[in-house]
């Protein structure tokens, strides 16, 4: 069985500078040295899959196509290809409840089938807590990085991280 590192897109690889705007020619790494630190966990065997709500589509803000244009501007600031991304493009307001859409964590399941994900020895990268009650029901480690809301969590991460080298010292210890 594989282990993988889910990551979120929106303020965990990529900077809150993006939003509302997130067209290629916006795309900014949250920080400088995360390529590296990503190059250090696949090195260390893990896959690193993306997982992100992306209700920008479902209200016409951007079209999938910008969505994928942003991701591949994302790989090559990262100067790597994810092992694979999943996106919900659906939002409650704007269309019918989708599973996908965290915190459901239909996504994560859906990776654990079609990767052979061992969740157990996997690890979430997150920055709010409706992402982590989506890993606690998926059993991984989860990781709140950079998160503003600290204080009242009802679901607790595993570790807390307020930059990457955290996040990689969390993973690779």
């Amino acid at each position: 069985m594989n282990k993988a590192i889910f990551l979120d897109r929106d303020w965990t690889l990529t900077d809150e500078s993006c939003y509302p705007n997130f067209f290629a020619e916006n795309c900014k790494l949250m920080e400088e040295n995360i390529w590296n630190i990503l190059k250090k966990i696949r090195n260390a065997w893990y896959l690193l899959v993306v997982i992100t709500n992306q209700a920008w589509i479902d209200k016409w803000l951007y079209t999938e196509k910008d969505f994928w244009e942003f991701m591949k501007e994302l790989e090559k600031q990262v100067d790597l290809k994810f092992d694979w991304i999943y996106f919900c493009p659906y939002h409650p307001n704007f269309s019918w409840k989708y599973p996908c859409r965290k915190p459901d964590n239909w996504m994560i399941l859906q990776a654990q089938k079609e990767l052979n994900i061992d969740l157990k020895n996997s690890f979430m990268v997150w920055d709010s807590e409706k992402d982590i009650i989506a890993w606690k029901k998926s059993w991984c480690k989860t990781i709140l990085y950079n998160s503003k809301k600290l204080e009242n969590l009802e679901e607790k991460p595993d570790f807390i991280a307020k930059n990457w080298e955290e996040v990689e010292k969390f993973i690779l210890k």
